[in-house]
């Protein structure tokens, strides 16, 4: 059977398999795998070179299938894809066909649904596939497996190859966080060198003529605020200190400043930007707010975590200040125009870590107040895999709880980190870049002569991907930054660092051209799909290796 018809197969099978993220149906992966292991020989053959493993702490249950082509020496490349998808709620009425490209395609071809003129171009060109799924990234995980089958047939295979699917890509990354744990049981017990993780996420063309492929992955970080401040009458309020309008001048003082745009190669970050700004309130009433949350989103390219979080707690400061100038500056002018008694006003910049505070309350308090606020955790993290709160509120009650147990009741800002982290990645940052370099001029080389495109080589995906746990770079003391001020670190939510910094290795993203990614209008570009990324994808397994 000819390569394209494999995928084409595989491809409809895998669609069939419903898995949206965040739900138990991602446990479908599951029955598309134990069916496509038993149909390859090898792996009959072998059945120590294949399985599922369990997702650790999940509440779900979600595996990682996973199999590996045992070659001569240790040399590996990981083969990596992810088995979720987003759920199909904007397909309307028309659910029933978003896993079946073909009567989609008619759907659409019969006017049935309205389509925007770039995806009416590509539906009458006859050269896109439609589907939910097709593009991110059930094909390009097709083009994986269909290349795998093909590699077991080799009777003196030239090093190793190891195919992962992971799930929960789509909302956590769960499932490549705890294959870490997965890569170094499996490095250890067939002795493998992971020399390259080759993700297969849709590229972005920038020039119809050139494949974009990536060698890095953008990082994120979700510094999460709460601020106290002091209880008051509308009517007093001078005696308090309204916490909306000192977060706001922290939003103000961060929100697009350009400070925190970074430019690493040939790729840019946009600034910082806030997602949710709320008092904690719970109902009406004339006093002024005791606290308010919100947190934002900062994507990085070279700046660690620490450096991040320094920098907000610098500009914090700074706001807190100028809010005290302002109520001074205020309170002088009101003061004036009236005979009442004056008040003092002294409060004072206040502004830390959450882990600092954890650590002031543990020396005070002791291993009681580690106990207590543990278990309180532990029913928060149940509420939250039970869908009772959210896990942004569930992050707020935590810092809420701890802070009842602070002695210092003044007004402060608290800056922790919220679940998900995902670190910058770039082969820059290892010693070998060199080595991936040479490969991607070849690569080049090859795809302008055999597929009649050359290749551009974005430095990181900007779109937030899987690549960012195949290497860590970082030192011990960002380490302890992030577990030391992440919530719900732990059982929760945790990342094994350690581990994936011990086993870092060169990652490339090469995968076919996508559009609308997570719309109705989701589409692949077929002969990216059937032909030209499974050819180049080959070329670098075959000249890696």
């Amino acid at each position: 059977m000819e390569l394209s018809e494999k995928i084409k197969n595989n491809l409809q099978t895998y669609l069939s398999a419903i898995t949206h993220t965040g739900t138990e149906l991602e446990r479908n992966n599951e029955v598309f795998f134990k069916k496509w292991f038993n149909s390859l020989p090898y792996l009959k053959e072998n059945p120590e070179y294949f399985g599922f493993h369990d997702i650790d702490n999940d509440c779900l249950q979600r595996k990682i299938p996973w199999a590996l082509l045992k070659g001569n020496g240790s040399k590996t490349i990981i083969m990596l894809h992810h088995t979720d998808t987003v759920d199909i709620d904007d397909f309307g009425k028309h659910k029933e066909f978003a896993y079946k490209p073909c009567e989609l395609e008619k759907l659409f071809r019969d006017g049935k649904v309205e389509l925007d003129d770039a995806a009416k171009n590509d539906l009458d060109s006859g050269e896109w596939l439609f589907g939910r799924g097709v593009s991110d990234m059930k094909g390009g995980g097709c083009i994986h497996l269909s290349l795998f089958e093909e590699y077991t047939k080799s009777e003196s295979f030239n090093g190793n190859i190891l195919l992962i699917g992971v799930p929960d890509e789509e909302n956590l990354s769960a499932g490549m966080r705890s294959a870490a744990n997965l890569l170094k049981k499996l490095r250890e017990k067939y002795d493998l060198q992971y020399s390259l993780l080759l993700n297969v996420e849709p590229h972005d063309r920038i020039d119809e003529n050139n494949v974009t492929i990536y060698d890095g992955s953008v990082g994120k970080i979700m510094p999460i605020f709460l601020v106290r401040g002091k209880l008051a009458h509308v009517g007093q309020i001078y005696k308090g200190l309204n916490p909306i309008n000192l977060l706001s001048a922290i939003v103000r003082k961060t929100e697009l400043n350009p400070a925190f745009i970074e430019k690493a190669g040939n790729t840019i970050t946009p600034p910082p930007a806030w997602l949710y700004f709320k008092d904690r309130k719970e109902i009406y009433d004339v006093s002024l707010p005791l606290l308010t949350g919100g947190y934002m989103s900062i994507l990085s390219l070279t700046k660690s975590p620490k450096e991040i979080l320094d920098e907000l707690k610098t500009i914090s400061e700074e706001a807190f200040k100028e809010v005290i100038s302002d109520i001074e500056s205020s309170y002088a002018i009101y003061s004036s125009m009236t005979d009442m008694n004056q008040v003092k006003i002294d409060w004072k910049p206040n502004v830390k870590y959450y882990g600092e505070i954890f650590n002031e309350i543990v020396a005070e308090k002791g291993e009681s107040f580690k106990l207590e606020i543990a278990e309180f955790q532990r029913q928060l993290e149940e509420k939250i895999n039970n869908n009772e709160i959210s896990r942004i509120d569930g992050s707020y009650q935590l810092m809420e709880k701890t802070l009842e147990y602070y002695s210092d009741l003044s007004p402060i800002v608290v800056i922790a980190l919220a679940p998900p982290y995902y670190p910058s990645t770039n082969n820059s940052m290892l010693a070998n870049a060199a080595e991936i370099n040479n490969l991607i001029f070849k690569l080049d080389e090859y795809a302008r002569k055999e597929i009649g495109n050359g290749i551009y080589t974005q430095n990181y995906f900007t779109g937030i991907s899987d690549l960012s746990y195949g290497m860590f770079t970082a030192d011990k003391e960002n380490i302890d930054y992030i577990s030391h001020n992440m919530l719900f670190w732990g059982d929760m939510y945790y990342i094994p660092l350690d581990i994936i910094k011990e086993q870092s290795m060169p990652v490339l993203n090469v995968g076919p051209w996508g559009k609308d990614l997570h719309k109705y209008t989701e589409r692949v570009y077929k002969k990216d799909l059937y032909e030209n990324i499974p050819k180049l994808i080959d070329f670098i397994v075959k000249s890696f290796l």
